[in-house]
């Protein structure tokens, strides 16, 4: 196994209690780090507390209960997870959400709460563990989404929050780089969460999958894995620096000719070549 350079590291990460911070909370503890779930329900967070220290015998593990969008709290859980020593490594910001709906009825409240999530506590976040990292560095890792560069229809609020999420993650790289902070930001694909879920058929979610080019869902662990690399000292010379982790869904799709090609060369090439006649059998 490569060495990571975690063991001993201590580390925040918002949003702990479910999906993409729970696994990124595992893999962490997994490399033998510190680490502080924090969220708005104490309930979810000691349930995820209990799945975490089963699965890592010996987790050193904290539970801080926070809402990101209140400084306060959020300066309150970056102390927890730094503890006595005042050092923390390593911050994940990952608390999030989303509010669908046609901008032409939007509220003002709709876009405050997307704004305040996705933005201010991302940005609470970053502010308060780069104090805590000053004066011996870190990593800083936010987590977007596609949607912050591909319009998504009827989600404006998100689309828009991540991609200013995206400019704050590059302007706080550029401004922390003295202090040896490294900020970088993680665009997940479609990963069956138990936010992501939620309000979708199952026939929503086949669409979603047919424009994966590695025809699956993502899993929890694959953002963690990404995480992982970003905070581990394989990345000491990367920031500023937005990673696609999405089974190739960003990927800018041009128009299909596979139907000429079957057409001119026959059904039994572009099996072959396709690996229909594989995923078939």
């Amino acid at each position: 196994m490569i060495d990571s350079g975690l063991a001993g590291c201590t580390a925040l990460v918002t949003g702990g209690g479910t999906g993409i911070g729970h696994a990124t909370a595992l893999r962490l503890l997994e490399q033998g780090a510190i680490v502080t779930i924090a969220g708005r329900r104490a309930d979810v967070l000691e349930d995820s507390a209990a799945r975490l220290r089963a699965k890592v015998a010996g987790a050193e593990l904290r539970v801080q209960q926070c809402d990101v969008t209140v400084e306060a709290e959020v300066e309150r859980a970056v102390q927890v997870a730094a503890g006595a020593g005042g050092r923390l490594d390593i911050a994940v910001a990952n608390a999030g959400t989303g509010v669908p709906g046609p901008i032409l009825s939007l509220t003002a409240d709709h876009w405050r709460y997307a704004c305040d999530l996705n933005i201010m506590g991302t940005a609470f976040t970053i502010k308060h563990a780069a104090l805590a990292m000053q004066q011996h560095g870190g990593s800083i890792v936010a987590i977007s989404s596609g949607a912050g560069f591909q319009m998504p229809k009827f989600m404006a609020t998100y689309g828009t929050t991540k991609a200013g999420l995206e400019m704050l993650v590059r302007c706080a790289a550029i401004e922390l780089a003295p202090f040896a902070i490294r900020v970088n930001t993680i665009r997940p694909g479609f990963i069956p969460t138990e936010g992501a879920l939620l309000g979708w058929t199952d026939d929503e979610q086949k669409v979603v999958i047919g424009h994966t080019p590695l025809d699956r869902t993502g899993f929890p662990e694959d953002i963690g894995d990404a995480v992982l690399y970003f905070c581990s000292k394989q990345a000491a010379w990367v920031t500023g620096q937005t990673l696609s982790v999405d089974g190739g869904l960003d990927l800018p799709r041009g128009e299909d000719f596979e139907a000429l090609c079957r057409r001119m060369y026959g059904d039994e090439l572009m099996d072959r070549v396709t690996g229909t006649g594989a995923r078939a059998g």
